[in-house]
This record gives C-alpha cells, sequence and structure tokens, in this order.
C-alpha cells in the first residue's frame, strides 16, 4: 500500500483530483494543500465537515456563491483561492484587483459565530495587503500561510505571476508599504493579506507543516510502503518549504521511499530532485515521462 498525497497541479488538478489520478488499488488518499488551492477541499476529506456558502465578489467585483467549510468541532474554514484566487479569471491585474471580496466572505462566515477561524492563504489574484478592509473582530484565527515572503518582498516576488509589468511591481510595492502593516514572515502571502490577518490578531503558521500535522500524515504512514507526492511544478522554490519536499522529508523519517510525480519542472530542479527517490512528470491524466536518479 502507498501513500497519495499530492498537492494541487494548479489551474489543471485539485489535490484531491490529482491523488485520485495517481492511486493504484489498495492505495490510501491524503490529499494536501499548504493554505493555497485546495485548502477546503483536503480539509474536508481528512476532517469531514459541512459544507456552507456566501455571496462574494471577485478580484473584479463579479459576485457569486462562494463555498466555506465548518469543521465538526465548530471551526470555520475559508479558502482565498476560491474567492479571489487566479484560476477561472479572464486576465490578470493587480493594479486592479481587489480582496475586499475575501473580507466580505468572512463577515459572512463570521455572522454564524463560529468558535474559530482557519484561512488559507494562497493563489489570490491579489497584491493590495487587504486595502479597504473593514474592521474584523476575528475569533481565534490561524491563516495557513503558503509562503515565508515578507510584505515588502511580495509584489517583487509574486507579483509578475499575477499579471504585474515590471513598471508595475514598485507601485504595489509602495502601496502595501503604504498600509502600514506588520512585516516578518509570510506576512506577504496572498499578496499581503498575511500582514492583514497578522494586524487582525490571526496566528500566521507555515501551511505546509500546519497541514500535515492537522491531517495526522505520520499516523497516515502507517502500514505504508512508499509515498506519492507532487503538484505542477518542480524547480529551485521545492526546496523552500513547499508541500512535496515536506512529505520526502517526513517519509524518509520513516525509512520510506518516495515518488515524486510533477507536472513540469525549472530552473534548479536538479537539486529538488535529490529529495525523491523516483521522478516523474507530465500531466497525471496522460502518459507520463519517468526521469532516472543518479
Amino acid at each position: 500500500m502507498r501513500l497519495v498525497c499530492p498537492a494541487a497541479f494548479k489551474g489543471t488538478l485539485s489535490p484531491l483530483e490529482a491523488a485520485r489520478l495517481l492511486m493504484e488499488p489498495g492505495d490510501r488518499l491524503l490529499p494536501l494543500s499548504d493554505g493555497g488551492d485546495g485548502f477546503l477541499d483536503c480539509l474536508q476529506a481528512g476532517l469531514g465537515g459541512v459544507w456552507r456558502e456566501a455571496e462574494a465578489a471577485n478580484p473584479f467585483g463579479s459576485r457569486r456563491p462562494v463555498p466555506w467549510l465548518l469543521l465538526p468541532d465548530g471551526t470555520a474554514c475559508v479558502e482565498s483561492a476560491k474567492v479571489i484566487g487566479i484560476a477561472g479569471l479572464d486576465k490578470r491585474d493587480p493594479m486592479a484587483a481587489t480582496s475586499r471580496g475575501l473580507a466580505e466572505l468572512i463577515e459572512a462566515v463570521l455572522a454564524t459565530k463560529p468558535t474559530r477561524l482557519w484561512v488559507g492563504l494562497g493563489g489570490t489574484a491579489t497584491v493590495d495587503g487587504g486595502a479597504g478592509w473593514p474592521e474584523l473582530k476575528l475569533p481565534p484565527t490561524t491563516a495557513f500561510c503558503d509562503v515565508t515572503t515578507d510584505l515588502a518582498d511580495a509584489a517583487r516576488v509574486f507579483g509578475p505571476q499575477k499579471g504585474a509589468a515590471k513598471a508595475d511591481i514598485p507601485v504595489l510595492t509602495e502601496r502595501l508599504m503604504g498600509l502600514c502593516l506588520p512585516r516578518g514572515p509570510r506576512t506577504g502571502a496572498a499578496g499581503g493579506l498575511g500582514a492583514r490577518f497578522a494586524a487582525l490578531g490571526a496566528h500566521l503558521v507555515d501551511g505546509a507543516e500546519e497541514m500535515l500535522g492537522v491531517l495526522r500524515f505520520d499516523q497516515a504512514l502507517e502500514g505504508c510502503e512508499a509515498v506519492v507526492t507532487g503538484e505542477g511544478r518542480l524547480d529551485a522554490s521545492t526546496l523552500e518549504g513547499k508541500l512535496p519536499w515536506r512529505v520526502a522529508l517526513r517519509a524518509h523519517a520513516f525509512g520510506l521511499p518516495v515518488l515524486g510525480r510533477f507536472g513540469s519542472y525549472g530552473p534548479g530542479w536538479e537539486a529538488a530532485a535529490e529529495a525523491f527517490d523516483e521522478l516523474h512528470f507530465g500531466d497525471p491524466r496522460h502518459e507520463d515521462r519517468a526521469v532516472p536518479m543518479i
């Protein structure tokens, strides 16, 4: 039996969809998210809970129902990528995109009086640091952050993938710095929303590490002979704490071999490859290409 525990193949497959495609008969599934795409689906698959909906705006003002999850213990869970995410948008423009829809969703969730709040921060189309948000009075809140980036570096590091032109980066950075939000590790998550949540009293955590604990990854390894993990891309950033790398470290600590399955690879992939015993590249829906490990 293998433990199949991929993260999202961003823009292609959710963690759960990827896990189902990669599984073989007899495998155990544990789809994972670091706070970005698939955060709610992974929690629901691992912990159960009830799906709820609330209306909120996307980054450009289009309103629609957005799902959130109520866990059995009364914890409300919200995923930023489901309300202000990049996926499904017909344009990318962080100069105009706003995160106010996430604040709207959280206000609706808070009206149900949850015992605590978990927020997945990652995969957003915005770089606005929560500008224009109302004052939210949060219950005990944990923000699962998908990166460790500081607020001051958020626009430079992540602006281009959200559609920012080179000339936009200093403007976006100045906007973020003008909000007088906290600085430090993870404050740059979700285009500066890590800093916004820190200002509201939330606890910012390493999303990958926290998720492994919440979903009882170590216990899920019991009885398994190998681990299968991966995501959309293997590159130098994999070694900066991304979920497949964390999974490989944990699995190796238990003496288990790790198969890495990635959609593609980029600069620095050779160093990241050393964390895996075997690698395959390609869309899990089609034929893959094995890469021999030396």
